[in-house]
């Protein structure tokens, strides 16, 4: 947010219900004790580390989707495994890939935003984050995850399962900051929405990178707003408020 000082006037706090709504603003207020003016304060602030997060979430994403793709184009021997039907070159009964349908319409609605002589990098980058979850679920362990897909995170030593959450988590995450929902905490972790895990540590969102490289999690640790993030959380935690 701006440093630039704002006078929170009269009629700037009558024009609130109208513009923002006394609903959106509700758990700042119960956090505050009905105090509009802290109220409004913590809403900017949740507005600020949602900025300082978006930076890293952009960068993180990128750096799954190549990882996956770089170890599936290589594996399969296809720059173009995302279509299926893929011979697996380590199955000895002759088994192919077989994304699910609903991977499969994800793959049909990117090539259909794209010109039909598109390159496999651009129909990867036009995916939605969603697939790449998907590809990490049971279903593929055997057939990818063993033979192949545990090295698109050669510096992990969790298992599939909990990388797969993991994304699945930060997936979440990043489409709350999308759609403007909240979630700043005054615990030190971020709120997700997601009931498999309602928060997360920014640490554990730094270890998602770190998984893939340690290099590129440090770059952009330092490059963009993570650090900001760090900060916007501690001064929300020291208000002695419960959010």
């Amino acid at each position: 947010m701006s440093t630039t000082k704002f006078t929170y006037t009269a009629e700037f706090l009558a024009s609130v219900d109208r513009v923002i709504s006394q609903e959106r603003l509700s758990r700042y207020l119960a956090a505050t004790k009905g105090d509009m003016s802290e109220a409004l304060g913590l809403y900017e602030q949740n507005i600020a580390v949602s900025e300082a997060l978006f930076g890293f979430l952009h960068g993180l994403e990128v750096a799954v989707r190549n990882s996956i793709h770089y170890t599936l184009r290589r594996d399969l021997g296809t720059p173009t495994w995302y279509d299926g039907g893929v011979a697996l070159p380590w199955s000895t009964t002759g088994e192919s890939l077989s994304l699910t349908a609903v991977m499969a319409d994800m793959v049909t609605e990117a090539k259909a935003k794209l010109q039909p002589t598109a390159l496999p990098g651009k129909v990867i980058a036009e995916l939605t984050f969603g697939f790449w979850p998907n590809i990490l679920t049971k279903r593929f362990h055997t057939t990818l995850w063993l033979p192949s897909l545990h090295k698109a995170f050669p510096n992990a030593t969790a298992p599939r399962s909990v990388i797969h959450l993991r994304l699945e988590v930060i997936r979440r995450l990043r489409n709350r900051i999308a759609h403007h929902e909240p979630i700043l905490t005054s615990h030190n972790e971020i709120y997700t929405g997601f009931k498999d895990q309602p928060y997360i540590a920014l640490s554990s969102i730094l270890e998602c990178a770190e998984w893939i490289s340690k290099d590129t999690a440090l770059w952009l640790k330092e490059r963009s707003r993570y650090r900001w993030a760090e900060e916007l959380l501690l001064e929300v935690g020291k208000k002695g408020i419960t959010l």
